[in-house]
């Protein structure tokens, strides 16, 4: 699969719509490709956190019942479609029986009519029977739908950090800058983070390692190495606490040392976010490997390893 296929593929892979061939060969194509492989993995992080971004809320209940009321209303309207009589041809022999003075011994009900030569009775009319209109459903499209959706909470989560920065902002611009110059220069200084932060972890020269260990099923960490400004951020979660006495380091593996990258402690949710700046060969990393050693770390690893992912 070419660059460019694999391009136009990137968001129905990580939505898991694509079919499982092309799925295959863009992931393929991602693992070897510097732009592709940094993006698909930033349109996954987003997709598994989409669901986490969208408040549960019930239907309103003035809208649930007009739904209900009016589908009660087409169920009866079909009823009585279906139970109405047919009108038959008009009965010839009641209207002359009217004109001769005998229609009160006539009734609808017993009224026989009579044909021409053979004399044969048969009854006025025969009902006709009307029949059953299958009503034609609706294809969905699966697709439309889980695109519309992604859209939709993207969007929301993008006009909340919007919103977010254009908050601190305005404070900045209303706080007193002779009373609270400290204050001030705090919001600013966060801000400035943050857009640093952002620009560290996207682009495409981004290189993300996945940190897995032999019973998990799925990641329990990102390595995340920007090789153009030598940004370095690592983010685990569920990750279990180290033993008493001990904490957790991280290396930078190349073919020719283990490069210690500093130590942690995970939360008490096992989430950890690190972030550094190292300078390292573009092509130089092999692995990123984190150990338990003791408290303070040690210059080489010797504990057991505890996550572990090939760069």
């Amino acid at each position: 699969m070419t660059h460019e296929e694999a391009v136009t593929e990137l968001a129905g892979v990580a939505l898991d719509t694509a079919p499982p061939q092309v799925a295959s060969a863009v992931r393929e194509h991602a693992a070897a490709c510097p732009e592709c492989g940094p993006e698909l993995a930033a349109m996954e992080q987003t997709v598994a956190v989409l669901g986490e971004l969208a408040p549960d809320a019930q239907m309103n209940r003035g809208r649930g019942a007009g739904i209900r009321s009016r589908l009660v209303m087409r169920g009866r309207a079909e009823r009585e479609l279906k139970s109405a009589p047919v009108p038959g041809p008009p009965d010839i022999a009641r209207g002359v029986a009217s004109l001769t003075g005998q229609g009160h011994r006539i009734t609808p009900s017993s009224q026989p009519r009579v044909t021409g030569e053979t004399k044969k009775v048969t009854p006025a009319h025969t009902p006709r029977v009307i029949p059953d209109v299958a009503v034609p459903r609706r294809r969905i499209n699966w697709y439309a739908i889980a695109a519309t959706i992604a859209l939709i909470l993207t969007g929301a989560q993008l006009m909340r950090v919007t919103a977010d920065r254009n908050r601190m902002r305005s404070q900045v611009a209303t706080i007193d800058t002779v009373a609270a110059e400290p204050a001030s220069d705090s919001l600013v200084t966060m801000l400035n983070q943050k857009d640093s932060m952002i620009a560290a972890m996207t682009g495409p020269d981004v290189k993300v390692v996945q940190l897995m260990n032999q019973g998990s099923k799925q990641p329990l960490g990102k390595m995340m190495w920007n090789r153009s400004s030598n940004d370095w951020i690592m983010v685990t979660y569920n990750l279990r606490q180290p033993k008493a006495g001990m904490t957790y380091q991280v290396w930078l593996v190349t073919d020719t040392s283990k490069i210690s990258a500093g130590t942690f402690k995970p939360d008490a949710e096992g989430k950890t976010f690190m972030r550094a700046r190292y300078t390292l060969d573009r092509n130089a990393l092999r692995a990123v490997a984190v150990t338990e050693e003791p408290e303070g770390g040690m210059p080489s690893p010797t504990g057991p390893m505890v996550v572990a992912g090939s760069a």
